[in-house]
């Protein structure tokens, strides 16, 4: 091979691996307003149910247009609250060992790998189908879920999602199914309001 022959393919893939590199890295990052996102939880047993928040310690994604390319949210679950009842009792059980150990493990993480846009309604707001890990009491399981476009600005994008939630994965299994008694439902359900701002 020749040396100009040799100095044209050398060229060539430089511009290559350039042209990788930047389509790798290609989409729009938006940061978790924290303040003016929300997480509800819901938790059932025969006959009842509970409610209550626990907050956003913060979020980034990565998007390409409205679809969601990669992101993190990781949650507070030092601010883990009850709203339907003033029990003591309730608030701290559920704060312990027999649940989400919040002394032991101060946060929960949703890390989002990929997602794709399943549907767009008339406006241009797109349903997305998001995978990722989610992480609850240091054990990472696998998720699937869908997630809407509620609304977007030039700067700002606003979803919504609710995540139904098997907590025996993450090996909460007081009072569950697992156990045989099922006192308490072992699904869960996670509704998530997300507001973040283009860097």
């Amino acid at each position: 091979m020749t040396k100009k022959i040799k100095t044209s393919v050398l060229v060539t893939l430089v511009g290559l691996t350039l042209f990788s590199f930047t389509t790798a890295i290609t989409g729009v990052d938006f940061t978790v307003l924290t303040s003016k996102s929300s997480v509800k939880w819901t938790g059932y047993k025969p006959g009842g149910q509970h409610q209550g928040t626990v907050d956003i310690k913060s979020g980034s994604f990565n998007l390409d247009g409205d679809v969601i390319q990669s992101g993190t949210v990781v949650i507070d679950m030092t601010s883990l609250k009850v709203t339907d009842s003033e029990s003591s009792k309730l608030y701290n059980h559920l704060r312990g060992e027999d649940f989400f150990n919040v002394a032991k493990h101060k946060t929960s993480t949703l890390v989002i790998k990929s997602s794709k846009s399943v549907s767009v309604d008339t406006s241009g707001k797109h349903t997305l189908e998001v995978t990722g890990d989610l992480t609850i009491l240091g054990k990472t399981q696998p998720i699937t879920f869908k997630a809407s476009n509620t609304a977007k600005t030039d700067n700002y994008m606003f979803y919504y999602t609710k995540l139904t939630i098997d907590r025996t994965k993450y090996g909460i299994t007081y009072k569950s199914s697992m156990l045989g008694d099922a006192m308490i439902n072992d699904d869960f359900d996670l509704a998530i309001k997300i507001i973040a701002k283009k860097n």
